[in-house]
């Protein structure tokens, strides 16, 4: 399986509320009409005792992940009219965006409203085990898109899935302490 994962920060002049009801509410229809498209969650960014400083300084809001089977699947998708309607769709609430493709070790959790937590690993540091492991291929800006880049690198990303937030915190209270950037999500399962 192959993901598509962005890393994206909201407009400045638009809201948390604002920025979250278009993703969802009208974005996130349109980027269900992919060819190709296995599996789509919107990861919300919310705010956590359990994110550390490296995670918010970062001013990431937001984790689109999109799941295919292949890299002719997401190919298809990317260079489609419906990805063409996204990018447009884009510009009316995306401040910054960087793009990672990888390879998807372990098996994502397609439950609706679960909470995870996503770490993003330097480049010269082996991620802890978790339940899924995003091996990033590249990165860079998304392709064919106007949307400022958003200067991230991720040498790997993790995700690992809770019932709820106070399991997530109580969790990560007992991880070694690590150098990735720790963001707590809520999920948003559209496909």
């Amino acid at each position: 399986m192959i993901a598509a994962i962005s890393l994206m920060r909201r407009q400045d002049v638009k809201s948390l509320t604002q920025f979250r009801r278009h993703w969802l509410d009208i974005h996130g229809p349109l980027v269900c009409a992919f060819p190709g498209l296995r599996r789509y969650v919107q990861c919300h960014v919310v705010a956590s005792a359990a994110m550390n400083e490296a995670a918010r300084s970062m001013r990431i809001d937001g984790f689109p992940i999109l799941y295919f089977d292949s890299d002719q699947d997401r190919t298809r998708a990317h260079r489609s009219p419906e990805m063409a309607a996204c990018n447009v769709d884009s510009r009316q609430f995306v401040g910054a965006v960087s793009r990672v493709i990888a390879d998807v070790s372990g098996d994502p959790r397609s439950n609706a409203g679960r909470f995870s937590l996503i770490e993003i690993w330097p480049e010269d540091v082996s991620p802890a085990p978790r339940s899924v492991h995003y091996r990033v291929r590249e990165q860079g800006a998304a392709p064919n898109s106007v949307i400022p880049h958003l200067s991230v690198i991720a040498g790997a990303v993790t995700q690992t899935w809770y019932d709820s937030l106070v399991d997530l915190e109580c969790a990560v209270d007992t991880l070694d302490d690590s150098r990735s950037a720790r963001f707590v999500v809520e999920e948003h399962w559209l496909v």
